[in-house]
């Protein structure tokens, strides 16, 4: 009854359960975790005190309030050592008292929360600067603009004692990196970037030692190194365990697919910037790989940079026999050939992207004239995509560039939209919609933001918010039922987005519609 009383002008307090004796008191304040215990000394099977003294070192944040009828010293002083937050002698109780002890423990409460939130803030920005330091300082260290008494000196101070027993570099790079720039906004890749950072170095803590940085937008530097000396044998096979466990934790963890290249083994700060470049050359085979590839130096590519003029002669021909009326199967057609071509006669990264470039200005320069779709063609996206998403994405840009004036994509752009709009409540990706109008991903996604205005995971958030924002007029939803029915996962992500697009938290919202409506 006093609590019925006490949550209708209160909502601090709110009872959650009850026991009828100590033991059972346990049991339920364990399962329940409540903030605040208000508890009898005299109880069947199990006093007050010795309960909280069980409970005190398993739930240190409870606030836990004792009542007793007797103003015993022996039970003060029990309750003193059992930090028991309030003693009240209920004969008579009042329940003044009572509320006076409630507030108090809410305000312990507060203070608690306060310096938690303080530390754990301070800690995340002591991490976020060490990451920041290291990321500065090994972008340095590969390009040979610090000398290695001052790195010695470094890494005395950072403890990266293993760089003089045996190590090896490697490299991290996203895949679809595209699709992850389109995905989140910059502050959101920049907390991601760092939560990559942790999972590397933590999966490398476990198999060595060694330490892993940010290096670049879409690459991670790492170094593992060994206390023993290792065959090439075994050091190749604890290469791609490490890999293979890099690869399927971030996958697992964050949903962010990546390949890794090793380099050969190295001994000594004065190698570091050579073990980097051999990371880096292995590193260049990811281009011809699709995603979550790991290599190391005893599995490279085979190159055919001899076939060069070759296949140079092949875009000629292409480009000569390109008209206005080529269907999209005669393009795809094309463009199989040539990617088939490839994969028999792999010519280098090096090579390959000048020669994809020029065509892809060549296809713009012959069709330019009388062309409608843009007067500016925007420059061939040649970072962080692989040679097959490169291929694809001059594919698409080409058939759409060639027929350009029929609108032809606004049909794929329309199928888009109301794809998305039959799976609003799934978690919808830019590579299933990309699939589902035939696109490549890259391409879709230039697509939709020249057409719409707006990036494709913009306009679905927008959707997703508006929905929620629908479903509260009709009642009041609980954040994880709306995260259910938006297709959100996150429920932190959902309320950020909420006050993104409202400049109201839903809570916040919903009090808003009810003074609306009550008026």
């Amino acid at each position: 009854m006093f609590f019925q009383e006490l949550s209708l002008r209160d909502k601090r307090f709110h009872l959650v359960g009850k026991a009828n004796n100590g033991l059972e008191g346990i049991e339920e304040i364990v399962k329940l975790k409540p903030d605040i215990v208000i508890s009898d000394i005299v109880m069947p099977r199990m006093d007050g005190i010795s309960m909280i003294e069980q409970l005190k070192s398993t739930l240190p944040r409870t606030q836990f309030i004792l009542l007793t009828a007797y103003s015993s010293f022996e039970y003060a002083q029990r309750a003193i050592q059992a930090n028991v937050m309030e003693y009240i002698v209920k004969v008579p109780l009042r329940e003044a008292d009572l509320n006076r002890a409630l507030d108090k423990a809410a305000g312990n409460l507060n203070e608690l929360k306060k310096k938690e939130a303080e530390f754990q803030s301070l800690n995340v920005s002591v991490l976020e600067n060490k990451y920041r330091v290291r990321k500065q300082f090994f972008n340095e260290l590969i390009r040979g603009e610090i000398p290695s008494h001052r790195a010695s000196d470094f890494a005395n101070r950072m403890q990266f004692h293993f760089f003089q027993a045996s190590y090896c570099c490697f490299i991290v790079e996203m895949n679809r990196y595209e699709s992850f720039r389109n995905a989140y906004s910059a502050s959101d890749q920049s907390i991601l970037r760092y939560a990559i950072t942790n999972i590397i170095e933590e999966t490398v803590m476990n198999g060595g030692s060694g330490v892993a940085a940010d290096l670049s937008a879409n690459r991670f530097i790492g170094f593992l190194s060994w206390e023993n000396n290792r065959s090439d044998l075994e050091t190749e096979y604890d290469c791609q365990a490490l890999g293979g466990q890099i690869v399927s934790h971030l996958h697992q963890y964050l949903n962010v697919r990546v390949s890794v290249a090793f380099g050969g083994p190295h001994r000594g700060w004065e190698s570091i910037k050579q073990a980097y470049t051999e990371a880096q050359k292995v590193s260049d085979d990811f281009y011809y790989h699709t995603e979550k590839a790991v290599k190391t130096p005893m599995h490279r590519f085979q190159y055919h940079n001899d076939r060069k003029e070759e296949f140079q002669q092949r875009l000629a021909e292409f480009l000569d026999g390109l008209k206005r009326k080529v269907s999209k199967d005669e393009l795809e057609q094309a463009f199989a050939d040539l990617n088939q071509f490839v994969t028999e006669h792999k010519i280098h990264k090096s090579i390959m992207v000048p020669m994809l470039r020029d065509l892809y200005r060549d296809i713009t320069v012959k069709f330019k004239s009388g062309n409608k779709l843009t007067t500016e063609v925007a420059e061939f996206p040649i970072e962080c995509m692989s040679f097959r998403e490169q291929l694809a994405y001059i594919g698409d840009f080409t058939y759409d560039y060639v027929h350009a004036g029929q609108l032809l994509h606004r049909a794929e752009i329309m199928s888009a939209i109301q794809f998305i709009e039959r799976n609003l409540k799934q978690r919808l990706t830019l590579e299933a919609i990309a699939e589902e109008v035939n696109l490549a991903p890259s391409y879709f996604s230039s697509l939709f933001k020249k057409t719409m205005n707006e990036g494709v995971i913009t306009y679905i958030n927008r959707k997703k918010i508006q929905l929620a924002l629908e479903l509260l007029n009709v009642r009041d939803y609980s954040i994880l039922e709306l995260c259910e029915e938006v297709g959100i996962v996150n429920e932190g992500y959902f309320c950020k987005l909420f006050k993104e697009y409202t400049g109201d938290t839903p809570k916040q919202y919903r009090i808003k519609m009810t003074r609306y409506e009550s008026g």
